[in-house]
């Protein structure tokens, strides 16, 4: 089987987790014997390819190029849509007034996507309910949840500690692109007021306000860290908190937790169908949950969700769900031509 990945060109320029979700999707499936191609040419001759899978419906205009040139080449398409509403968000205080006007003009193109393709991968149920509640129509659907990296599993703190020396035993760490939507400078000023330490990795994607976060003594910016050395971080830490606007679920809380690190977590978007009751949850600027959280994290056991993440969650595992997923689609389209024939 060929599959052609398809998103925004500057996905791994700009990293963020749709990077992630694909390049680890994309990794795990060839293993499976899956050959995946991956092109951000919305005029792609699309003869060679079997499917055509189509990541992300937040950012529509590319995708929805992607979408019209596979719907005219009659090729099969599958969409990860990576999609929450984020009127909450807009709506907030010091929010660009044009943003929710703007993001209403584009629900027609995601409409399409959502309605008009082959399948739909939502990243959980609480993800496609919402998808039902936005459009009218929709496609079949599989949900295919986010994942743990297997080479995560038997991280240490070593590593990172010995590379990162002076900073603080315990530290509370915040692993996401450094953004309004993110909420870091809220948790500096909940750790500040606790007298935490902060440790955040990731890139900085809104430079002001990242100077509004690091104006803050508690905190310490490291940059992005990849592979052994981002698992080593995740041990180390004493609790990963992620209180953004909304997650689907956050694919740093997935890597700590799976790496055995008391998560917090937003309770906006899809993060409680993952983890259950073994997180601690937040709404986003509500002061006193995420004091509490940070609080009560100190004393929680992480071994449950630990061993929850890495028994349903894991990259491979969910390699094999996207593998049956793209089998359901091509046994159409076989059915298809024969009937055709």
């Amino acid at each position: 089987m060929k599959v052609l990945f398809q998103a925004r060109p500057d996905f791994l320029k700009t990293p963020a987790g749709d990077t992630v979700q694909i390049v680890s999707t994309g990794q795990e499936i060839k293993k499976l014997g899956v050959e995946v191609h991956f092109s951000a040419n919305p005029n792609l001759d699309l003869t060679p390819y079997d499917l055509v899978h189509i990541f992300n419906i937040t950012r529509i205009k590319e995708s929805y190029m992607f979408f019209l040139n596979a719907q005219k080449q009659r090729k099969r398409i599958i969409v990860s849509p990576i999609y929450w509403p984020p009127n909450a968000y807009f709506k907030r205080e010091g929010g660009s007034p044009n943003a929710l006007p703007v993001w209403k003009h584009m629900q027609p193109m995601r409409a399409r996507l959502v309605g008009e393709c082959d399948l739909l991968l939502p990243n959980s149920q609480i993800e496609m309910d919402v998808l039902q509640q936005d459009f009218l129509k929709s496609a079949s659907y599989q949900v295919v949840p986010n994942g743990f990296p297997d080479s995560f599993i038997g991280s240490n703190p070593e590593l990172f500690r010995e590379q990162f020396s002076a900073l603080p035993k315990e530290f509370v760490l915040c692993v996401a692109r450094i953004s309004p939507r993110k909420n870091q400078l809220w948790l500096a000023k909940a750790c500040q007021y606790l007298d935490l330490s902060l440790v955040l990795l990731g890139p900085v994607n809104d430079l002001n306000y990242y100077e509004n976060v690091k104006s803050h003594s508690n905190v310490t910016h490291i940059g992005t860290l990849q592979g052994a050395l981002l698992a080593s971080a995740y041990s180390a830490a004493k609790v990963h908190a992620l209180p953004s606007w909304f997650e689907t679920p956050g694919l740093s809380s997935l890597e700590a937790g799976g790496c055995g690190t008391v998560v917090i977590s937003t309770d906006q978007g899809s993060p409680k169908e993952y983890f259950r009751d073994m997180a601690l949850y937040v709404h986003p600027q509500d002061d006193l949950s995420l004091r509490t959280a940070l609080e009560q994290s100190f004393n929680a056991s992480p071994l449950p969700l630990m061993q929850h993440i890495r028994n349903l969650y894991t990259w491979s595992k969910v390699a094999k769900i996207t593998l049956e997923a793209y089998e359901t689609v091509a046994d159409k389209e076989s059915l298809s031509n024969v009937r055709t024939e």
